[in-house]
């Protein structure tokens, strides 16, 4: 599979998708308890870390870069706020 035909918007959109989508699945198919978290909201907590790496990937390549990631940084400012809204929702 040849990624250089995907550009890097598409693929970090595809990450937060694929990515929430397989934490909602995992959230019908292993349900928690009280004292055990769902498995998909334990997802979304590891997400966070995961994403922030991306994040400082795509800042660092847009600070010494010669390219603009400007846009993909604005989709990971998205992505964090419906990530809020979600454990916000769930956290209820």
């Amino acid at each position: 599979m040849n990624l250089n035909r995907f550009s890097k918007e598409h693929i970090t959109i595809a990450f937060y998708i694929i990515y929430i989508t397989i934490s909602g699945v995992c959230f019908e198919l292993f349900p928690g308890d009280a004292k055990n978290p769902n498995m998909g909201v334990l997802l979304i907590y590891v997400m966070i870390p995961i994403s922030l790496i991306y994040f400082m990937y795509h800042l660092i390549k847009q600070l010494y870069g010669t390219t603009s990631y400007a846009k993909c940084l604005m989709i990971h400012g998205v992505a964090w706020l419906s990530i809020a809204v979600i454990l916000s929702v769930f956290s209820k």
